[in-house]
């Protein structure tokens, strides 16, 4: 943090600003004379060529949304415990501030045992109309989707299952609040546990022949695409998976998981299994945007809503 035009900022390496409410020393009233001194920080800023502006608003300080709302910034995003807001400074050129993230990621398991039976549930709020499904929901936060599929399927279903490979994926757009959606099946092996329903989220939870998953009357379309997938996949007796190896990245900071396809026999290794747990470990770099990126607003761990409807 630096000072600058009475406030303390932090400086990106594209010329921008962020100023952050906790980092001024105010108290939980924001100082009278803040939206003066503002007004006069952005013309001194713009005169010295800043090209952007962001102000993240802790819930402590949050009177000071008004100020920067009528000085011209927008919102941008919100999290709990603070919202965002930016402006674009630089008027002779195209506003390239990123918007905010657009996707959401999902994952499912196709879980199989010994039997060749693949394991399904009832959700317990889908009040529409009862129908069998693969248990599944949204990733966390900095998690990847191979640790996402086995969380979700034990945390659901009380089956632990080993990741084999990414069977399919789905990608739909106007989805929850606007935004798209992608969603991941990958294909799994159970490995222990048993059956025990998540009581909060599961009506029904078994095991049940592929065969009489394929043809039950209450799949939906996509379900049954699904498991006509894997079972085209067993019948062209497939020696490929698409499983993540860590990859590292382009600042030599951190690992990514790049998805790809491999021999099966590598990837039901203990190897495999230990790449997947070693790039979560590690972390991930998920910074996304245009040419203008957004400040480093730390991590955050809000609310998921499981159970994204196949």
């Amino acid at each position: 943090m630096q000072d600058s035009e009475g406030f303390k900022v932090g400086k990106d390496m594209y010329n921008g600003l962020t100023i952050d409410t906790s980092k001024q020393g105010w108290s939980d009233s924001v100082p009278t004379d803040t939206h003066q001194q503002l007004k006069d920080a952005i013309e001194k800023w713009k005169e010295s060529g800043i090209r952007a502006l962001w102000v993240k608003v802790h819930k402590a300080q949050s009177s000071f949304v008004s100020v920067c709302v009528q000085l011209g910034f927008d919102f941008h995003h919100a999290k709990p415990g603070y919202v965002m807001l930016n402006q674009w400074l630089a008027e002779q050129e195209e506003n390239r501030l990123p918007g905010f993230a657009s996707q959401y990621l999902g994952v499912a398991g196709f879980v199989l045992n010994d039997d060749n039976q693949v394991l399904v549930i009832q959700e317990r709020f889908n009040i529409s109309h009862k129908h069998w499904k693969l248990p599944g929901g949204l990733a966390d936060e900095g998690e990847d989707l191979a640790v996402t599929s086995q969380r979700e399927v034990f945390e659901e279903t009380g089956v632990e299952a080993k990741f084999v490979s990414v069977l399919t994926f789905r990608h739909q757009h106007n989805f929850r609040y606007g935004c798209s959606d992608w969603y991941y099946i990958c294909l799994m092996k159970a490995v222990g546990g048993s059956i025990k329903p998540c009581p909060q989220e599961i009506a029904e939870c078994k095991w049940m022949d592929i065969d009489e998953y394929a043809s039950h009357s209450s799949l939906t379309d996509t379900n049954k695409f699904v498991v006509q997938c894997y079972k085209e996949h067993v019948a062209r007796g497939s020696s490929l998976s698409i499983v993540p190896t860590p990859v590292l990245s382009y600042n030599k900071k951190t690992y990514h998981n790049i998805y790809s396809i491999q021999p099966s026999s590598d990837a039901e290794t203990d190897t495999s299994q230990r790449n997947i747990q070693t790039a979560s470990d590690m972390g991930t770099d998920a910074t996304q945007g245009k040419t203008q990126s957004s400040p480093d607003t730390g991590t955050d761990t809000s609310h998921k809503t499981d159970n994204l409807e196949l």
